[in-house]
């Protein structure tokens, strides 16, 4: 058995036993660089810069300015809770309000046909409020071109409607005065900021269809005694919707190509009710024919505007007349709609048409590179 080496504590340093050599890490001294080399350096780094500044192009780009936060997009919704009869409601009285508040007079066409371009605006979905910042921002001219821009633009598709509009359209036409561009430009706001854009601004025709703001509009604007000297009143669209169920049932006898006629219809009322219970059954309304006739050429613009927005389709047809005296109005309406759409094909080929479409769509294309950025 090996035995192990005793430690001698009174030993000297020679006596005792060998032990592993320890590795001795080497010392690092710190070099100690002179000021006078310090300053060359810089010197250098400075005549380097000063080189590189002289080059064109090669200066320095400006600090960047600091971003501004983007301002937040206005839409202006319709509150929570609010039924689409009375949003349309709460839009026609707020810009009757507007109208008569800046003294506009009795020429109530205008009111009618700012909320009706506003409504009928093409650009639909989604997105449709947000446009809402852009049209406040427009001064009165550019709101006025664009109201005209806009019933070009349907002239285009449903020239037949839009003749029949002509009542609330062709004001665009003339040269406003300041105080009455002055009152276009409140009745815009004053409908814009109380929903309009929302109420109006779907994609799916069920829901421009929830509500008739053309009557509203009509009545609100015009005066009781108006009302009563017309014969004017508005059925209810309560009582218009409990009518078209009960008359239609579960739709089951609709076929497609059914006719509907209302000879004394108002806006509309009754022909949305009943156009909302065939879509409720699964019968798009544009498959079937529609005819509405009223006496006074404000309701039956009305009209008009209504069969374009609620998406009645290509045979919707709208007359203004007396029907005791006239009795096929429907056939009037056709004659009218034939001739209307050839004189359209004929002003195709001609500059001036093919200017206000170009500037229309422009405008369009505008919108929507406004809301792309």
């Amino acid at each position: 058995m090996k035995r192990s080496q005793q430690l001698d504590l009174f030993a000297t340093a020679a006596d005792k036993p060998g032990s592993a050599a320890r590795a001795v890490a080497p010392r690092r001294h710190l070099a100690v660089v002179p000021d006078t080399d310090r300053r060359s350096d810089l010197a250098k780094l400075a005549a380097l810069h000063a080189e590189a500044a002289a080059i064109p192009g090669l200066e320095p780009a400006p600090p960047a300015p600091p971003s501004k936060p983007k301002p937040k997009v206005r839409t202006f919704p319709v509150p929570s809770g609010t039924r689409a009869h009375e949003a349309a409601q709460r839009i026609a009285e707020a810009a009757a309000d507007a109208w008569h508040s800046h003294h506009g007079g009795s020429r109530m066409e205008i009111p009618v046909g700012v909320v009706a371009a506003l409504a009928l605006w093409p650009l639909k979905g989604p997105d449709a409020p947000r446009q809402a910042d852009w049209m406040l921002g427009l001064d009165a001219d550019n709101l006025v071109r664009l109201i005209r821009e806009c019933w070009a633009h349907w002239w285009m598709r449903h020239p037949d409607l839009v003749h029949r509009a002509a009542p609330i359209a062709t004001w665009t036409e003339e040269a406003l005065n300041k105080h009455e561009l002055a009152c276009v430009k409140a009745v815009a706001h004053a409908a814009i900021t109380h929903g309009l854009l929302t109420v109006t601004g779907s994609s799916d025709p069920y829901d421009l269809a929830e509500c008739d703001l053309m009557s509203w509009m009509v009545t609100t604007l015009r005066s009781k005694g108006a009302r009563e000297g017309l014969g004017e009143y508005h059925t209810p669209p309560e009582i218009c919707e409990l009518m078209a169920r009960m008359q239609l049932g579960d739709c089951s006898d609709v076929k497609p190509g059914n006719g509907f006629c209302d000879p004394a219809g108002g806006t509309g009322g009754m022909t949305r009710a009943v156009a909302q219970a065939l879509r409720e059954h699964r019968i798009d309304p544009a498959t079937c024919r529609w005819h509405l006739n009223d006496i006074d050429p404000i309701a039956a613009a009305g009209a008009a505007v209504n069969a374009i927005l609620w998406g009645l389709g290509p045979n919707a047809t709208v007359w203004c007349g007396d029907v005791l005296a006239e009795a096929d109005t429907e056939g009037l309406a056709l004659e009218e709609k034939t001739a209307i759409f050839k004189h359209r094909d004929a002003l195709l080929g001609g500059a001036t048409m093919i200017a206000a479409v170009g500037r229309a769509e422009a405008m369009l294309a505008g919108v929507t590179a406004d809301k792309a950025a």
